[in-house]
């Protein structure tokens, strides 16, 4: 994505929020800028973003970048990373313009807690990177990108999960998220109704079982989600002994995903399998289960 650098040196963190920004943002927020262990920088001219657009309109396309990029990182590893605030400055040398805006939905770790503090290596931030290239790239590629109709007929299996994992990710309770989580599991699985519960978690237990997962655990686990699923969309109550599981449940449906996106982003043929023709996609784990 073009204008993103990820800056962590504290001296070009002070350059960047100079006396201009200071005066602009305020001495609190400033100040926060400056001791953060990080913040996303873009320097770019009228190639990327138009003079006459103006600061808000760029500051915002910019965002939707933010939005991808963020959203993706849950490709490596479990996280509640935010964008709290952001600013824009467009200028032609004699005039400047400043806007500020952040994205407003607040994420959470599978387990429910915000604002916890997650560590990436510099090998994980390439990996990221890498990761969110290759599913951009190929929900662009496939119609189902940011600006497409999430619910048009054409629109990726893919694309579709990632929608549900992010809804999943922006709320904080348990039981709600693993419900999230279970639309996401047939986004990716499902082509009817029928059985749907006991299908979608043989599916899923076929499909890792060829990457070295135990098809019966992954089965009563899906079949578990699906539990806690039906009891939050018909909204009924959950027993007390279970509740205390959710954050656990939470967390398993959640590293299923993961793996199995990583998976289908990796291998070709499996990304023709999940997105292509319907018929094919029901052959494909009729064989996997009678074989």
């Amino acid at each position: 994505m073009p204008g993103i650098d990820l800056i962590n040196d504290k001296n070009k963190i002070s350059e960047i929020v100079d006396k201009e920004l200071y005066k602009i943002a305020g001495a609190i927020e400033a100040a926060h800028l400056i001791n953060s262990n990080h913040i996303i920088f873009c320097e770019t001219d009228e190639s990327v973003f138009s003079k006459e657009d103006g600061s808000n309109l760029a500051l915002i396309t910019w965002l939707v970048w933010m939005d991808m990029l963020i959203s993706d990182s849950w490709l490596i590893k479990d996280n509640a990373m935010a964008c709290e605030v952001a600013y824009c400055k467009v200028t032609d040398g004699s005039y400047s313009e400043w806007s500020n805006n952040y994205l407003s939905n607040p994420v959470s770790i599978s387990r429910g807690e915000q604002y916890i503090s997650t560590p990436f290596s510099l090998d994980e931030v390439k990996e990221w990177a890498d990761q969110c290239h290759k599913l951009q790239s190929y929900l662009h590629s496939n119609n189902s990108g940011a600006f497409s109709s999430f619910t048009n007929k054409q629109y990726s299996r893919i694309g579709r999960a990632r929608r549900f994992i992010s809804a999943a990710r922006k709320e904080s309770h348990t039981a709600i998220k693993i419900s999230h989580y279970c639309s996401a599991f047939e986004s990716l699985f499902s082509t009817d109704n029928a059985e749907l519960s006991h299908k979608l978690s043989e599916r899923v237990a076929i499909f890792l079982k060829n990457f070295g997962y135990d098809p019966l655990v992954v089965f009563d686990d899906l079949k578990a989600f699906y539990g806690i699923r039906s009891k939050v969309t018909h909204g009924d109550s959950i027993q007390v002994s279970k509740e205390k599981e959710l954050p656990d449940l939470s967390n398993k449906c959640d590293s299923y995903l993961r793996s199995i996106f990583r998976l289908i982003l990796d291998n070709e043929k499996l990304q023709v399998i999940f997105d292509g023709n319907k018929d094919k996609f029901e052959k494909y784990f009729k064989e996997m289960l009678f074989s």
